[in-house]
């Protein structure tokens, strides 16, 4: 279930971001650029740093209750 909803916010902000590049692309009348491409990859990559976090603090709290009860 918690991997489910951290997939579905990873896809959430990915999306908003990539939608936001595009909204700008528009407006701009730039079209589909190979700068406006590497941006919508990036859209794609940078909540990855974000779920490394969360992941990363999952596991801290895990280890730091084993250890304890291995204690």
């Amino acid at each position: 279930m918690f991997e489910a909803t951290i997939v579905l916010l990873y896809g959430l902000v990915a999306l908003a971001a990539m939608a936001i590049t595009l909204l700008e692309g528009w407006a701009n009348h730039d079209g589909l650029t190979v700068y406006r491409l590497v941006g919508l990859l990036a859209c794609l990559l940078w909540p990855l740093t974000l779920l490394v976090f969360i992941l990363h603090g999952c596991i801290a709290r895990l280890l730091t209750r084993l250890s304890r009860s291995t204690a």
